[in-house]
């Protein structure tokens, strides 16, 4: 080892980096959500009125305690974690990234890391999604949509915004001593079984993704109201149809339109004979639309929903449940798989494209 490589990696602030529209525009937004974020914390999120009974209100720390006295502790930690916790903590490093000095490469890593896992601060959208369209059409109970939900999208989208900015800022020290290698090559290279394994959970994630979201997932199970099964698709359009095009088109957008279109590109990337530079920006691309997928934190909702429908709505679980499952799963296989083929053409510094 020389002198140069024994010597502590310079530190840098992203702040001095930036020009002086993008400094103040990047803390003005993560300061609008961190307001927006704590106050989603102090009023409700759904109200849900019920025939015979007193209205329930659906809030993150009433949640949380109820949980916990109904003997489910896993689940109140899981909305703890999620809802409360993880939100506040991704606004800490985001703060921190852009403001406080760091090696490059570890700024680079945690900024990717807090863009990569921001979709699961949309937890409790999705359970009030699902508790909305358990609710339509029937005449025994119904919902209403109250400030905390609106502040919580609010706060969630300036966030995943501010990283998916800061973490372009840090994408050119990648690009810098990069072979040029994607996933085409990787699987050019690759042993029989690779080649043969990716395409085919590729093509069984797709299978799977399209049956969930036709097959019913979700089935009402409780006396005075009517015994409706939702799919995906017809959850979106019972929102559609009750006036909630936000909670549709967010929902439509995150379970179809994102994980549909990350298939594709990564189709296009592992299995077309596209070139490797093409190769590498379809996955690249798909890696981008990737971390706006929702259907990951949909399944952990979906369970949230029928262990909590003892005190909300009692459901039960359908097949499209899970096919559900095992769309994440073989997407999950694939990333895997995926790591394993690029690992010999990736730069120490990059980011995996799957």
């Amino acid at each position: 080892m020389n002198a140069a490589e024994s010597l502590e990696p310079s530190r840098d602030r992203l702040w001095n980096r930036l020009s002086a529209p993008w400094r103040w525009g990047l803390l003005a937004m993560l300061v609008v959500s961190l307001a927006a974020n704590v106050a989603a914390l102090l009023v409700p999120f759904l109200e849900l009125k019920e025939a015979f009974h007193a209205s329930l209100s659906y809030e993150l720390p009433a949640a949380v305690k109820l949980m916990w006295q109904q003997g489910l502790p896993v689940v109140a930690v899981l909305i703890l974690v999620f809802s409360i916790l993880f939100p506040l903590a991704k606004l800490a490093g985001l703060f921190s990234a852009l403001l406080l000095s760091w090696t490059p490469r570890r700024r680079r890593s945690m900024v990717r890391w807090l863009a990569t896992l921001g979709r699961w601060s949309l937890l409790d959208v999705f359970v009030v999604m699902l508790l909305m369209v358990l609710a339509s059409g029937q005449w025994a109970i119904s919902t209403q949509v109250r400030p905390g939900v609106h502040l919580f999208m609010v706060a969630i989208g300036l966030a995943m915004t501010v990283a998916e900015i800061m973490s372009s800022f840090e994408e050119e020290a990648d690009r810098e001593g990069s072979s040029g290698a994607g996933p085409a090559t990787a699987l050019a290279r690759a042993g029989w079984a690779t080649r043969i394994s990716i395409p085919l959970l590729l093509a069984g994630s797709a299978i799977a993704l399209a049956i969930a979201l036709v097959a019913p997932i979700l089935k009402i199970d409780q006396f005075l109201l009517s015994s409706n099964a939702y799919s995906v698709g017809s959850a979106i359009g019972a929102l559609w149809h009750d006036g909630q095009a936000v909670f549709a088109i967010l929902m439509g957008t995150l379970l179809g339109v994102v994980p549909a279109t990350r298939l594709l590109l990564l189709l296009g990337a592992w299995v077309l004979p596209v070139g490797p530079r093409r190769s590498g920006s379809l996955a690249a691309t798909a890696g981008l639309v990737g971390r706006f997928s929702g259907l990951e934190v949909f399944g952990l909702a979906l369970f949230l929903v029928l262990v909590e429908g003892h005190d909300l709505i009692k459901t039960e679980i359908e097949s499209g449940a899970w096919f559900l499952l095992v769309a994440i799963g073989l997407d999950a296989a694939f990333s895997l798989a995926a790591r394993r083929a690029l690992g010999p053409l990736r730069p120490r510094t990059g980011q995996v494209a799957s």
